[in-house]
């Protein structure tokens, strides 16, 4: 199995991101709906947890709810690295997903809502 390159480093990070557990559906081209939860989110980018990763490169459409906001955000992304197995630092299996088609107030939605639990404020704090 190739080896999976190396999760991006945190000082390349464009928006921040905080540990946040959501309920995420996923879907590629042509494929049926998949769920999972997300692990870390960001203005740029998502990971899910899953011990089905898809390849790297996979195109996805994502679908989720943020506690406190009305609707649902979607996103096109673009997987961008797999964690196979579970390492030693006890990380989870699964896939990070970059954000390539987005508009601008559900990236901020998401900001916002990665600020708040950053800071320790209610998840369902408006």
């Amino acid at each position: 199995m190739a080896k999976s390159p190396k999760p991006p480093s945190p000082e390349k990070r464009k928006y921040p991101r905080a540990p946040i557990s959501i309920r995420i559906q996923y879907q590629q081209p042509q494929k049926g709906i998949k769920e999972g939860f997300t692990a870390i989110m960001g203005g740029g980018g998502l990971f899910i947890d899953t011990v089905s990763p898809l390849p790297i490169g996979t195109p996805v459409s994502l679908e989720f709810g943020l506690p406190g906001q009305v609707g649902s955000v979607r996103v096109d992304g673009q997987v961008a690295w797999v964690r196979s197995d579970f390492d030693p630092k006890g990380f989870s299996p699964g896939m990070a997903i970059q954000f390539r088609k987005i508009n601008e107030t559900d990236r901020e939605k998401i900001k916002q809502f990665v600020m708040r639990v950053l800071l320790g404020q209610s998840e369902s704090h408006p």
